[in-house]
């Protein structure tokens, strides 16, 4: 038999709405609907094995992106990357994942890039759609 407490409880969690449930205490509902409409993080992994695979990648304008190297080789060209124009270099250690997180970027092309500019990739940023 189920105690009268349990039952209640197990009523009330089935029957509140999920953004009072992942609601931190103390918070309020105007700071849980703001958290919920912040744009998700999209993760894209990168594999750097004798080039970039993906070579280039797609995303929208204001996206918040992430990308993940993935070094699969050892050779010392790849072992940094390079985001000229964003002004990012960033050391890629064999079979560890490095995360790079990149500001929200205008429409256009940018190119990553190994240590000694031989392997080449592009982030092709398309413009918002209005």
């Amino acid at each position: 038999m189920i105690p009268l407490r349990s039952f209640v409880l197990a009523a009330t969690l089935a029957l509140a709405p999920a953004s009072v449930l992942l609601m931190p205490r103390g918070a309020s509902a105007q700071e849980a609907t703001a958290q919920t409409d912040t744009p998700a993080v999209r993760e894209i992994e990168v594999v750097v094995d004798r080039g970039y695979k993906p070579v280039r990648i797609e995303v929208d304008e204001g996206e918040r992106v992430r990308l993940k190297f993935v070094r699969r080789e050892y050779t010392p060209c790849t072992r940094e990357v390079l985001l000229p124009s964003l002004n990012i270099r960033q050391e890629l250690p064999p079979n560890k994942p490095v995360v790079v997180e990149l500001p929200p970027l205008k429409a256009g092309d940018v190119e990553f890039q190994c240590g000694m500019k031989m392997f080449r990739g592009t982030l092709v940023v398309t413009p918002r759609k209005a």
